[in-house]
C-alpha cells in the first residue's frame, strides 16, 4: 500500500469516527430538536461516506501506473571504482520481490459494514418513540382524563388538563413543567411529566420515587392556579399537601405519597434556584397559617 493509499485509509477511518460521533450526538438531543433533524439524512451521510470510499479507491487503481519491475540490485559504475571490480558481487544473489498493490481487500468491507450497522442501529434506536409519544392515543386520552378529574378536584370547577406534545405553552423551548391560567379551566404539562403520570395511574409503575413525586406536585401545582392562587409560593405549598390525595388517587400508599410530597418540600429551595417567588412561605409548616389540615399531625 503506498503512502497516499495509507493516508486515504487514515482519513477515512477518521471520517467514520466523526460520523458516528455525530449519530451519537444526535441519539442523546432532546425529542423536540431530534424531530427537525430527518433520521434518513445521517445515514444517507454514512451511505456516501462509504460509497465515495470505495469507488475513489477504484476510480485510484485505474489510473495508477503498472508497477516498475524492480531495479537492478548490482553495484553502479561508481561503487566499482571505488570499491573494487565486479568480483565482489555476487549476481546469484536472489532478487528482491517486487512488492505488489494488495488491490481489494475484504478487511475494508467489514470495516464499511460494520460501520453502516452501528450507524443504522443507533438511529433506529433514536428515530423510534420513546416516553409519552411512544403511549398509544387511546392511553394518552385516558391517562389526560384521569389528570382532568384530578385538576377539577382541587380547582373546585370543571378543568382540563393537556399534554403538550409539541411544546407550544411547556417544556423545551419555555422552560416549564406546567402552565395554567390563573381561575381558568386549563392547564398543561410537558410530555415528560404526562409520562410519569400515566406510568403510575395506567401501568401501576412508579419510575423514580423523586420523578414521581416531582410529577405529582406539578400537577397539583398547576390546578390551585386553576382555582384562583396567583403566588407561585403558595401553590407549590398548597400543591404538596393536596399532592398527598393525588398520589393516593393515582395508586400510591398514603405513606408513600407523604413520603414524596415531604422530598418535594425539603429540596423546595434547591429547586427553586435563583427564582424565589417559587419558595414556599415560612408560614408552610405543620400547623402554620397555610396549613391545610391543622388538625391533623404530620405535613405535609
Amino acid at each position: 500500500m503506498t503512502a497516499d493509499q495509507r493516508r486515504r485509509a487514515r482519513m477515512f477511518r477518521a471520517a467514520r469516527i466523526a460520523v458516528l460521533v455525530l449519530v451519537v450526538a444526535y441519539f442523546l438531543l432532546p425529542y423536540g430538536v431530534r424531530s427537525w433533524i430527518p433520521v434518513w439524512l445521517l445515514f444517507v451521510l454514512a451511505l456516501a461516506l462509504e460509497a465515495d470510499f470505495f469507488v475513489g479507491g477504484w476510480l485510484q487503481s485505474r489510473r495508477s501506473e503498472p508497477v516498475a519491475e524492480a531495479p537492478d540490485p548490482g553495484p553502479q559504475q561508481r561503487d566499482l571504482s571505488d570499491l573494487g571490480s565486479w568480483g565482489y558481487w555476487d549476481p546469484s544473489a536472489p532478487t528482491p520481490p517486487v512488492e505488489l498493490d494488495p488491490g481489494f481487500r475484504w478487511i475494508h468491507v467489514a470495516e464499511a459494514v460494520g460501520a453502516l450497522a452501528i450507524v443504522a442501529v443507533l438511529l433506529y434506536a433514536a428515530s423510534r418513540p420513546h416516553g409519552w409519544n411512544a403511549v398509544s392515543a387511546v392511553r394518552q386520552a385516558k391517562t389526560e382524563t384521569i389528570l382532568s378529574r384530578e385538576a377539577s378536584g382541587i380547582a373546585r370547577h370543571p378543568a382540563s388538563v393537556r399534554c403538550d406534545k409539541k411544546g407550544e405553552y411547556v417544556g423545551f423551548v419555555q422552560d416549564a413543567d406546567g402552565l395554567a391560567e390563573i381561575g381558568g379551566d386549563q392547564a398543561f404539562l410537558t410530555p415528560d411529566i404526562c409520562d410519569t403520570l400515566y406510568q403510575l395511574a395506567i401501568k401501576h409503575r412508579v419510575q423514580s420515587f423523586s420523578r414521581t413525586g416531582r410529577a405529582i406536585a406539578v400537577l397539583s401545582h398547576e390546578s390551585w392556579h386553576l382555582r384562583g392562587v396567583r403566588d407561585e409560593g403558595l401553590a407549590n405549598c398548597y400543591g404538596f399537601q393536596t399532592g398527598v390525595d393525588i398520589g393516593v388517587n393515582l395508586g400510591l400508599s398514603e405513606d408513600r405519597a407523604s413520603a414524596m410530597m415531604r422530598e418535594q418540600l425539603a429540596t423546595n429551595a434547591q429547586d427553586s434556584g435563583s427564582n424565589s417567588q417559587y419558595r414556599v412561605p415560612s408560614s408552610c409548616r405543620d400547623g402554620g397559617a397555610d396549613d391545610l389540615k391543622p388538625s391533623k399531625d404530620g405535613f405535609p
